[in-house]
């Protein structure tokens, strides 16, 4: 009979206090950057982009995009979107998401030719800072080498990057 006392006690121990949340639950990290594309003249690129209404996205026809982290591990990323930005301008959105820890730099490779004019393929690189309380916020951003200012949209927590291609 103790044995049985002894056994349940144990399980009872291990089942409410043996259990770290964080290991039941993991931490999802999500980067999400608004991209603004406009030309020298301030005509906004993303405007007029092939949309699916249907599904949501940029049809897979209209690019090619990877993206991984800095480990070299594949990033967990959504489709290609286009949203408003907080003054109304059209954006592409770049999400993805990492589990239990902020990955210093994201890098994606994209190939648009609505938006570039070309096939070429595009480096973007995000660079990433870790915060206290499982918090994280993007501290650079780079286009084929080139850093662009960044800026966050306090209501939506994305962060915007305007870009002016020549």
């Amino acid at each position: 009979m103790k044995k049985i006392v002894y056994l349940f006690l144990s399980m009872f121990l291990v089942t409410f206090y043996g259990c770290n949340k964080k290991d039941v639950d993991p931490v999802h990290y999500f980067y999400s950057i608004a991209l603004i594309f406009e030309n020298q003249s301030g005509d906004n690129l993303v405007t007029g982009i092939p949309y699916s209404e249907k599904e949501q996205r940029i049809p897979y026809s209209e690019y090619k995009r990877t993206a991984w982290a800095e480990n070299g591990l594949e990033l967990l990323i959504a489709e290609l979107k286009t949203i408003k930005d907080e003054n109304g301008e059209d954006a592409i959105l770049l999400d993805g998401m990492t589990w239990e820890h902020v990955s210093p730099i994201i890098t994606q490779k994209l190939v648009c030719p609505y938006i570039f004019g070309d096939s070429n393929e595009h480096i973007l690189v995000s660079y990433w800072e870790e915060l206290p309380d499982y918090k994280h916020k993007c501290t650079g951003f780079t286009l084929d080498d080139k850093e662009y200012p960044i800026s966050k949209d306090d209501m939506t927590g994305i962060y915007e990057v305007k870009i002016v291609l020549d």
